[in-house]
């Protein structure tokens, strides 16, 4: 039976959590948190590894990532880690708030290590990811989900609404909306596009739920706008695997490609969170057409 939180906890902890993300409001820079209720009892709340992100923008909300809400090997998608692992919220914060990391052994994969850095630069969040195979097999085809849940983030497309429509893609250097792009069922809840240079594919939740787009894409770079202004929210991981757009939760994905992992081998690669007013075309333009 699922343990519940008393409802005076939940408010406690909701005003902890906006008490902190107002004090990291304060100088227009890229700020990161840890919000008390990700080491909830309940594993439906739990976010072992989820980190409070806040814009440089003024009363902007938050992002929140899970980094990574699951991190699994094939065959059979065997676990490293799960947004639900029993064990308390695992991010370090500088005292600034600029800065955060954390560095944990996998607890269903004994020998397999992660971490994860974090650093605020102006805009942006800049996050370095590594993994470290210290066990005697081979770990195939490994595959990060970063989830970045915007319903917190003040003045983005809410749940269930027009999210696809605000979410765009790159094909072949253009930006392109993935409301516009065709797959098996309209309905579905989820989109989901492969990168064209990761050979590591695995695509089968989207594909089993209509919501894979056919046409490969150029990079893990997504770009969520504001309802109503300019503002911009982008997620770029290299190199790169996957484009994700969830309308239910809702959340955008630039997830990474990772591949195989042998015996004594580390991985790592580089992630931002981009968060600007600039047109889309100059941000491709600025970032050499990824």
């Amino acid at each position: 039976m699922k343990s519940k939180l008393p409802l005076f906890v939940v408010l406690a902890l909701l005003m902890v959590s906006c008490t902190k993300r107002k004090s990291v409001e304060e100088d227009g820079m890229v700020k990161f948190y840890v919000a008390p209720a990700t080491n909830s009892d309940d594993p439906e709340i739990r976010m072992a590894y989820g980190l409070n992100i806040v814009p440089p923008w003024p009363d902007g909300g938050s992002v929140f990532v899970n980094l990574p809400e699951h991190l699994e090997y094939m065959p059979g998608t065997r676990g490293i880690a799960r947004h639900h692992d029993k064990r308390p919220n695992v991010w370090h914060v500088s005292m600034d708030s600029a800065e955060s990391n954390y560095s944990v052994e996998s607890l269903t994969e004994p020998g397999v290590f992660f971490s994860v850095i974090a650093k605020a630069d102006h805009q942006r969040a800049m996050f370095e990811f590594s993994i470290t195979n210290r066990s005697k097999d081979t770990l195939h085809s490994i595959r990060p989900l970063l989830c970045y849940q915007y319903n917190t983030l003040h003045g983005f497309p809410v749940r269930l609404s027009d999210n696809f429509a605000h979410t765009f893609i790159l094909i072949n250097g253009k930006p392109v909306a993935v409301s516009g792009l065709p797959v098996k069922n309209p309905d579905a809840l989820a989109r989901m596009a492969q990168v064209k240079d990761c050979a590591d594919k695995h695509n089968w939740w989207a594909e089993k739920m209509g919501g894979f787009i056919e046409q490969p894409i150029d990079a893990a770079f997504t770009i969520l706008t504001a309802a109503h202004d300019d503002r911009k929210v982008i997620v770029h991981w290299t190199p790169g695997k996957n484009l994700l757009s969830n309308t239910f939760i809702p959340c955008i994905h630039a997830d990474p490609c990772i591949g195989n992992l042998a015996p004594g081998e580390t991985r790592t690669v580089h992630g931002e969170l981009i968060f600007t007013r600039d047109s889309l075309d100059r941000i491709i333009s600025e970032l050499g057409g990824i």
